[in-house]
């Protein structure tokens, strides 16, 4: 059962950021549900990470970004306030689906540094001639992507825009009162997190920029300050770096592409609010179009991202429905 609703514990900011739990309905079977998925697939990333960091010889330097520390405990204690001492069912929910998304997100930039560190072979090639087989040709599109004013400039920050969305989304929904759709969102960010991880481990690459732009694997040549993930890449791969920084994360994965996928888990998240949903799909749209020149990848790459993307979606979709209910016999 939902725990009773104290309409009066809420201070006035976070009273004034959250929907009112007057007439807001308590937390269904259907949440509750979704919420225990959750914590089971961060259990389950949490034990990916150990047993891959362990095994890879990686550990994470906990001293590197105190401030995260810090957030996350008051964060953590925040949200255990409102669940247990003041209790409100609207911010308690709110607060730990949104903490649960941030969780996720960490484990899965984890992950990626795991699948990094297995350095298997490049396979930059077969990328590359997939590419040529569905008839992209990056030169190209990199001329059209020119000739548009200002479209390079609009792409990059529909690019960047991942980080701001990442906030906003979680927000908008609680706003909206969507709380089971944020929760199937965070579902599909974590499953969509480890299925790019697994993949990465068997499909490295080390970007379209690089293998085509410039000569194949030349990192000596890169001129400061660009594809500044490929330090990280190599260091990982070779074994020189071990040790994780909290404070310095980087995007390490090339196939599939996450930009792709998060584009369109976005784009689904925010499907059923009517204000937002138009303005969603066009920013995401543009953010998948980046992809190729602003994130250095392979049109194959993209493809790969969606697959996991309406894999994951499905997944989250399949998880927290409430059965049937059996229907009583009615006797004489």
């Amino acid at each position: 059962m939902a725990e009773a609703v104290n309409d009066g514990a809420a201070p006035g900011a976070l009273r004034a950021i959250l929907p009112s739990s007057a007439g807001a309905a308590p937390a269904t079977g259907e949440v509750a549900r979704l919420s225990r998925a959750v914590w089971l697939l961060i259990l389950a990333m949490a034990g990916a990470v150990a047993v891959g960091f362990v095994t890879l010889g990686l550990s994470i330097n906990l001293t590197s970004n105190p401030f995260l520390i810090a957030v996350g405990s008051a964060y953590a204690a925040l949200t255990w306030f409102y669940r247990r001492v003041r209790r409100d069912e609207t911010i308690a929910g709110s607060l730990e689906a949104v903490g649960q998304l941030f969780v996720v997100l960490f484990l899965g930039l984890l992950l990626t540094y795991a699948a990094t560190a297995t350095a298997l072979p490049y396979r930059d090639a077969e990328l590359n001639a997939v590419d040529h087989w569905i008839g992209f040709d990056r030169h190209t599109f990199r001329a059209w992507i020119a000739s548009v004013r200002q479209l390079s400039d609009l792409l990059d920050i529909a690019y960047l825009s991942i980080q701001p969305q990442t906030a906003l989304i979680p927000f908008i929904l609680v706003m909206a009162r969507q709380l089971p759709r944020l929760l199937r969102f965070v579902l599909a960010m974590g499953l969509a997190l480890a299925m790019t991880s697994l993949i990465a481990v068997f499909v490295p690459a080390v970007s379209a920029s690089i293998y085509i732009d410039l000569a194949p694997l030349r990192e000596a040549g890169i001129p400061p300050g660009v594809y500044t993930h490929i330090p990280t890449l190599q260091a990982l791969r070779s074994g020189t770096m071990t040790v994780i920084q909290l404070n310095d994360f980087e995007g390490l994965i090339t196939f599939p592409s996450f930009h792709t996928a998060i584009a369109i888990l976005f784009t689904w998240a925010l499907w059923r609010v009517p204000v937002i949903r138009w303005g969603g799909l066009v920013v995401n749209a543009l953010m998948i179009l980046s992809t190729p020149l602003s994130g250095s990848h392979y049109v194959t790459d993209l493809i790969g991202g969606a697959i996991v993307a309406a894999a994951a979606i499905i997944a989250a979709g399949c998880i927290g429905h409430a059965e049937p209910e059996t229907p009583e016999l009615k006797t004489a």
